[in-house]
This record gives structure tokens, C-alpha cells and sequence, in this order.
């Protein structure tokens, strides 16, 4: 029952990044095409960003409570009140269950005040939660 909720959340995230992407769509005429912040995470160099940098907690801004938390190896999303496995590899997000991959996301920037997630579905900003 608790892989049934998991999956549920993930889909729910997903399609909420769908319609981010939509609306990103629209505005970038060349969509087809990478960005460089992008490019530059594939380019083989040095990661940019670290666990650290995603560690946090996290709104989409799509309600007045936080979406999710991110800590050192799990990931809280508040509405359900469920953890979930994580590994950070490479500028990649890897949600973990049963110690096996289900979903990747590419972080194309993190710092202080936002973190943009990009998976095939599209890309997805968040802001860090202050009450």
C-alpha cells in the first residue's frame, strides 16, 4: 500500500512539472534545443552543484505549504507526509525505492533561494520554503 502512495506522489509531481513545462514552452520558441546550463552539466566537467546545495526545504509556490524536504539521504513530501530514498549523483536527483531507481532529475541550478529540476517530462522551479 505504501509503494501504491509513493507512486501516486511521483505521478502527481510529474504532471505538475508537465504543465511548469507547458508554460515554458510557449515562451522558448526553440524548446527542441538545450540550454547551456544544460550543456555545461554534460560536457563532463566538474559538478556544479552538491548534496549540500539541494538540502532543504522546497515549494513549487502551487499552494501555501511546502512541497517536500530534502535531507542527507531522504526526501519528505509534506502533503503525504511519506520519506523517500534519494541518491545524488553526478547533478542528478535519483529517487530510490527498494534500492532501485524509479525517477532521475538533472539539477540545472541550485543555490540559496531556488532549485530547478529538469526530468523528460520538462523542467521544474522551486523556492526555498520560509514560513
Amino acid at each position: 500500500m505504501k509503494n501504491i502512495y509513493t507512486v501516486f506522489l511521483v505521478l502527481l509531481l510529474i504532471s505538475c512539472s508537465v504543465k511548469e513545462s507547458e508554460k515554458e514552452s510557449v515562451a522558448q520558441p526553440h524548446a527542441n534545443t538545450s540550454s547551456p546550463a544544460v550543456e555545461s552539466q554534460h560536457s563532463g566537467a566538474q559538478p556544479l552543484f552538491t548534496k549540500e546545495d539541494i538540502k532543504g526545504i522546497w515549494t513549487s509556490g502551487e499552494t501555501e505549504n511546502a512541497s517536500f524536504r530534502i535531507d542527507e539521504d531522504s526526501i519528505l513530501f509534506v502533503d503525504s507526509y511519506e520519506y523517500l530514498k534519494y541518491e545524488f549523483r553526478n547533478d542528478t536527483l535519483i529517487y530510490m525505492e527498494d534500492n532501485i531507481p524509479f525517477f532521475k532529475a538533472r539539477v540545472i541550478k541550485a543555490d540559496e533561494d531556488s532549485l530547478v529540476l529538469s526530468n523528460e517530462d520538462g523542467v521544474r522551479r522551486l523556492w526555498r520554503f520560509n514560513d
